[in-house]
């Protein structure tokens, strides 16, 4: 008797180590819950609470011995950084954008520091960033994350041996995509840049006295902001849309995990 409760004792302890792997993976990647914003002790907390509540959902896994495990934890922690990067990714496309436009309006060099995502951008693309994750936590991103990640344990369960073929490719090739939405996000930016450009170009060659390309950035700034201001409630519809398009990309990686029987 005591030797069958030790046994399910272990089962249940490796299934939860199992799943808190997994959700470390997407803790570590997922918007707003990779963030330094968030507290370290909560995301801890979160990951801890959540992982009690799937693995009481989710049958006892077996596991022979502790290099077995090992792996496992490595296998479910991958799994669990390729969903979050999903998201990520799509993220990532509008702080792409921004950088790009910043470059066309030649103040590249204005790079402001962002603790939070660690990383440092041009005020454009932290601006797109920040709009990016307000409408992705208001529109229940974080609610639909966390289903994604209970639908991943029906689609590759814990005592699947290794990741399917198609889903690093897959993953690989979302960058197309998310280069596709940095450019139409940029687009009224960049023919902005592109017309002003030219016309600072005839200018020059009309007057060449006239120090043309000094007046360009003032220019470009200024019809930049014009644009912004008209494009603003255009974007308010796009966003929503993207994470749409990021949640359906998440599903299909799930159906390529899919275990089949």
């Amino acid at each position: 008797m005591g030797v069958g409760v030790h046994i399910v004792f272990d089962q249940v302890l490796a299934t939860y180590l199992l799943v808190v792997a997994r959700l470390a993976g997407v803790v570590v990647t997922a918007p707003v819950l990779a963030s330094s914003f968030v507290p370290r002790l909560a995301k801890v907390g979160l990951a801890v609470i959540l992982a009690a509540a799937l693995t009481a959902s989710l049958p006892p896994v077996a596991v022979a011995n502790l290099l077995a495990l090992a792996l496992g934890l490595v296998l479910q922690f991958v799994v669990g950084l390729l969903m979050g990067l999903v998201l990520a990714l799509f993220l990532a496309a509008f702080s792409m954008a921004g950088q790009l436009v910043t470059y066309q309006l030649g103040v590249g060099l204005a790079v402001a520091a962002n603790p939070g995502l660690l990383s440092a951008g041009s005020f454009l693309a932290e601006w797109e960033t920040l709009l990016a994750t307000f409408v992705f936590v208001v529109s229940g991103g974080l609610e639909l994350t966390a289903e994604a990640l209970r639908a991943s344990f029906v689609a590759l369960p814990l005592t699947a041996g290794g990741l399917p073929v198609g889903g690093l490719p897959f993953v690989v090739g979302l960058f197309g995509t998310v280069v596709n939405i940095a450019l139409l996000v940029g687009a009224p930016f960049l023919a902005t840049g592109v017309v002003v450009d030219l016309a600072v170009g005839v200018l020059a060659r009309a007057v060449p006295q006239l120090n043309a390309y000094f007046l360009a950035l003032p220019v470009n700034f200024g019809l930049s902001l014009l644009v912004l201001a008209a494009v603003l409630p255009l974007w308010l519809q796009i966003v929503p849309t993207v994470w749409h398009h990021a949640f359906e990309a998440l599903s299909h990686l799930l159906a390529l995990w899919e275990v089949r029987p």
